[in-house]
């Protein structure tokens, strides 16, 4: 096992570089054989290859070790709208659109595109969109919904989340770097007749080669993450190699048990001085958990007897040896908790949001509380194809803790996540329904 969660984390560190490489290099490629591609035909090429990208990306959804593809998604919108733009240049010049709006002396037919004028913009305007958006991104939204958030998924989903947006980042300043180059070089130096090298320089190698120093740098910079995690992380006391996590969240009524940890006594890592349940243990690892157990290790762990648990939903993490076990925990009366051997204090509902709100919960008890308000507003408002229960617009149901133990809904179900987010009260739900399904083949 610790064999196996070596060679997958090395494998999901070493796939971010290698997805640059694709991604990123897919771009260059256009910019290195428009200028031998007539400009007819260069924008099928560029949809061909746009679809190539989606397949991988496609296809990684469905992998057993799932790894980022944000990048070359990315680069499949990039090239998407690039090969648009093509075509549309295309069509107004078989109508002699461009002859009539567009200066002689700024126009030749007869040269082939010169792409990166094209790409470099888009690229940046794409990856720009991207970084604003962040975990917003409906891609990332995805992910998060089918893998957990960045706190669920261990220290390679950690490092996937980290380096996506540097990554992001990155293309994003090389793509206004281009732009703004090619730009000036084109109004200031470009005279169009013909391709010299000194154009051939800057259309074309001159991306290349801002490429070609982003892939040494990016090699580097993954090899020098791999050699840290061998050398510091695998010995870390914070990591507890191949194992499964059981965490307990206590409700009695309207109110949740959480205790302040302190990461000079307790299990927690440096910084996290945060509210989490008290009640979590690390076991070696399993793949399923009998009720039985479920129930025994609550005992052991805080002495309690009498109280009802029942699966919220789990966490696989990607390097595949670690995964998580949310439990809901009821009990009658408070006193059970505060004369058993877990410490911590009472929160109601407004009280545990205002925490959340102002970053004093672990991330784990933020992701936990944020899929159950998603599920169960979901499954009250709507069916699972979308559609309202009620014939009232935008409506919202009560939400109440106390509610919890008897709704009777698969909070393990991401079906639901997916209708918090493409219901009817949203604009081309259907449309976006069907391309869910049927195109990118997610979502119910």
């Amino acid at each position: 096992m610790e064999q196996q969660r070596r060679m997958a984390n090395g494998y999901g560190i070493f796939s971010l570089w290698a997805n640059w490489i694709i991604g990123v290099g897919s771009l260059m490629a256009i910019l290195l054989i428009s200028p031998h591609i007539d400009k007819m035909w260069l924008p099928l090429i560029v949809f061909t290859l746009e679809f190539f990208l989606f397949a991988l990306v496609r296809r990684n959804r469905e992998a057993h070790l799932p790894v980022c593809y944000l990048i070359p998604f990315i680069c499949t919108r990039v090239l998407f709208w690039s090969a648009v733009v093509m075509v549309t240049i295309n069509l107004f010049q078989v109508n002699d659109f461009m002859l009539k709006y567009v200066d002689k002396n700024n126009f030749n037919p007869e040269i082939p595109f010169i792409s990166v004028l094209i790409v470099a913009p888009i690229t940046f305007v794409v990856t720009t969109w991207a970084y604003i958006r962040g975990s917003k991104l409906n891609f990332c939204v995805d992910c998060t919904f089918r893998h957990g958030s960045a706190a669920e998924r261990g220290f390679l989903g950690n490092i996937f989340s980290q380096e996506g947006k540097y990554q992001v980042r990155m293309l994003m300043m090389l793509s206004l770097l281009m732009s703004i180059t090619v730009w000036l070089y084109y109004v200031i130096f470009y005279i169009n007749v013909n391709l010299n090298t000194p154009d051939k320089f800057f259309y074309v190698w001159f991306p290349i080669l801002l490429f070609g120093f982003s892939v040494l740098y990016l090699g580097v910079r993954y090899f020098s993450l791999w050699t840290y995690y061998c050398q510091d992380v695998e010995g870390s006391p914070v990591r507890h190699g191949s194992s499964t996590l059981l965490r307990y969240m206590i409700f009695c009524g309207d109110y949740v048990f959480l205790k302040k940890y302190d990461p000079d006594k307790d299990d927690a890592r440096a910084g996290e001085d945060k509210y989490d349940t008290p009640a979590k243990v690390y076991l070696s690892y399993r793949g399923r958990m009998l009720q039985y157990d479920v129930e025994l290790y609550m005992k052991s762990l805080s002495g309690i007897t009498d109280s009802e648990i029942r699966l919220m939903y789990t966490n696989k993490n990607f390097n595949a040896d670690c995964n998580i076990f949310h439990y809901a925990c009821f009990v009658e009366n408070k006193d059970i908790v505060e004369q058993s051997r877990l410490e911590g204090d009472w929160f109601t509902l407004k009280q545990l949001n205002d925490l959340i709100n102002t970053n004093q919960v672990t991330p784990m008890v933020a992701s936990e509380f944020s899929r159950l308000y998603r599920i169960i507003m979901a499954w009250k408002t709507y069916d699972r194809s979308g559609r309202r229960l009620y014939g009232i617009r935008n409506y919202k149901p009560t939400f109440r803790l106390k509610d919890l133990k008897d709704w009777e809904v698969d909070l393990n179900d991401n079906e639901w996540l997916y209708v918090s987010i493409n219901n009817q009260d949203r604009p081309f739900y259907r449309l976006k329904r069907f391309w869910r399904k049927y195109v990118n083949g997610i979502g119910y």
